[in-house]
Order: C-alpha cells, then sequence, then structure tokens
C-alpha cells in the first residue's frame, strides 16, 4: 500500500484519514514506549517503585491498544478525529503527570513530553481545544505537585517542585499560545482553500457558459461539435444542427433599450429549454442567435422540436416591455 510499505492493510486500514491517524497513533507509541523505557531504568537504579512502574506500564499499554481500535473504529462509531485527538491528549497528559510523580531524580525531564502533547494536538485540534488542554496539563500538574509535597516533603523538596511547576507552567503557555496561532493559520488556509475552489467552478462556469443566458457559450459549443465531428466516424449516430435567429430582435434593442432586448434573449433561454429534451444543448451562438445541437435525432424528429419550440417560443408574451409583444424566432436545420 502506499507510504506504508511492507505494512498490512488491515492494519492501517484503507481510508486516508484513518492512515493518517494511524501515522500519529504509531508516533505516541513510539513516545509512550521511550518513556516507560525511562521509567524503567530508573527503577533498575533503584529510585522508582516496582509496582507504580508496573502500573503505570500496563495502564499505557492498555490506553495505545484501545486508541488504535477506537481509530480502526471511528467511523462506525461516528468519532470525529478532533474527538480522539482530544482524548488521547488527556490521556498522554495524565500519563506524563502520572510518571512526573512516581520517577525519581530525572523527574523533571518527564515535562517536556506534556509539550509534545500539545504540538501533536497542535495538526487537529482548534485554538480553544489547545487552549483547554494546557489549562488540564497545567492544573493536574500543580495539584499532583502540592499533593507530593503534602505527602512526601522528604522526597519532594518545595522549592524544586515550585520551579518545576513554574517552567512547565511557562512553556506550556507558550506553547499553547503558538498552537493556538497555527490552529488560526490552519483555518485560514482552509477558508482560503475553500474560496479558491469556490472561484475555480465560478471560472469554469464562466469559461462555458454565455453569461447572460446562462447558455453554453460559443466556444462551448465548438468543443462540441468537435467532439461530434470525431464521434461520426462510427455510423449510427444521426446528429441535426438548427441555427435559430430571434426575429426583429433589432427593434426591440431600438425601440425599447438594450435591457429589454436583454430580457428577451433571458427569457428566450429560459423557456426554450423547458421544451428541449435533456440531451439537447442550445448555445448562444452570438446576438439573437443560437445554435441548437440535436445528438442521436434524425432530420424528422429535429423538424418536430423546433416545431414544438417555434409553439411555444411564439406564444410567449412580453407585458413588462410592451403590450402584445411576441418574438417568434427564425430556424434553419441541417442534418
Amino acid at each position: 500500500m502506499h507510504g506504508f510499505p511492507g505494512i498490512a492493510p488491515a492494519f492501517i486500514g484503507a481510508d486516508t484519514k484513518i492512515q493518517r491517524q494511524v501515522r500519529y497513533w504509531a508516533a505516541t507509541a513510539l513516545l509512550y514506549s521511550l518513556g516507560v523505557a525511562a521509567l524503567w531504568s530508573e527503577v533498575w537504579l533503584g529510585e522508582t517503585s516496582v509496582r507504580p512502574a508496573a502500573w503505570l506500564t500496563a495502564c499505557i499499554a492498555g490506553g495505545v491498544f484501545l486508541f488504535y481500535g477506537l481509530i480502526r473504529s471511528s467511523k462506525r462509531l461516528a468519532l470525529l478525529p478532533s474527538q480522539l485527538t482530544v482524548c488521547q491528549g488527556d490521556f498522554a497528559i495524565i500519563c506524563t503527570v502520572a510518571g512526573y510523580a512516581i520517577s525519581g531524580s530525572i523527574r523533571g525531564a518527564t515535562l517536556t513530553i506534556l509539550l509534545v502533547v500539545l504540538v501533536f494536538c497542535a495538526f487537529t485540534l482548534e485554538a480553544k481545544k489547545s487552549y483547554r488542554m494546557s489549562i488540564f496539563a497545567i492544573v493536574l500538574l500543580g495539584v499532583t505537585m502540592i499533593w507530593m509535597v503534602n505527602t512526601d516533603s522528604a522526597r519532594f523538596n518545595p522549592w524544586l517542585e515550585m520551579i518545576h511547576f513554574f517552567l512547565a507552567t511557562t512553556m506550556l503557555v507558550v506553547v499553547a499560545y503558538l498552537t493556538g496561532e497555527l490552529s488560526r493559520l490552519r483555518a485560514r488556509l482552509k477558508a482560503q482553500k475553500t474560496e479558491l475552489a469556490d472561484a475555480l467552478i465560478r471560472n469554469q462556469v464562466l469559461a462555458t457558459r454565455d453569461e447572460l443566458t446562462l447558455l453554453a457559450n460559443r466556444r462551448h459549443m465548438s468543443e462540441i461539435l468537435a467532439n461530434e465531428e470525431l464521434r461520426q466516424l462510427a455510423p449510427g449516430h444521426p446528429v441535426c444542427i438548427a441555427m435559430i435567429d430571434l426575429d426583429w430582435f433589432k427593434q426591440i434593442n431600438d425601440t425599447h433599450g438594450h435591457a429589454a432586448g436583454d430580457a428577451v434573449l433571458r427569457m428566450f433561454a429560459l423557456q426554450a429549454q423547458v421544451v428541449l429534451r435533456t440531451v439537447d444543448v442550445l448555445a448562444r451562438w452570438g446576438g439573437e442567435e443560437f445554435l441548437l445541437f440535436l445528438p442521436d435525432t434524425d432530420l424528422n424528429a429535429a423538424r418536430l422540436v423546433l416545431e414544438r419550440l417555434k409553439a411555444h417560443i411564439s406564444a410567449l408574451c412580453f407585458p413588462e416591455i410592451a403590450s402584445g409583444l411576441h418574438v417568434p424566432f427564425s430556424a434553419g436545420l441541417i442534418a
């Protein structure tokens, strides 16, 4: 599978979003492994008791496998990536603070893991959730340090714990601010990406549609005709093309103004599509001229389509322009 050579597809899944979450999960699992290895090195040196180290190791292992299962089942359980990230972040903070509480002389180094947790979360969380997680880490760390000093003041020096708390809080606040800025930047980039995608769609529409009537424009119709010319190399595909010209259109412009003429063109385009088949393509060829493309249609069937269209258009009235105004058309048809 792409991006995961040698790894079984059953482990990473086929969904690209889940694959990305599994990558993050694998990175956090590696960090947990390094942290557990450091913890047991302290056990080997006699600075940490075996029992709490074993309990924490078991909790970490259980949590790691639980989150893997939740990630792989996230679609079925309707879990959003942000929800999983918050849960994994809170779990990592709790494990890190617990590791700090049971560690020996190197426990101050474990606080750097809190920064790594926030940086990981910065890629998926909104600014508010990053701030909440930072506050949770600071409060949990402060409460844990107070409990440590009160239960074993001989082992935990109050001044040293205060220094650790001050340094950790300062770093967490700075990282939280940076992750918040990153989150806002990501949101702006996402909004700009959406705007660019919308602009691209609008440009594509403008490239193929007449701005006034919203019909296919001359350029798009030319492409259709070129493609149809290639298709005609195969027999059995009759095609008819009709050139339509609105009668007395110049007189409407001269008498009632160009706004009235534009209204007539828009009305013709709208009403013509009511009558025409879905496979037919009507394009504004220029001015009051329109080109009608009738695929898979012989000459007799095309005449019937034009007669039906002519009857419908001739019956239209334009009272907002002039009383009794009708706009018939003339058409030429070729097969």
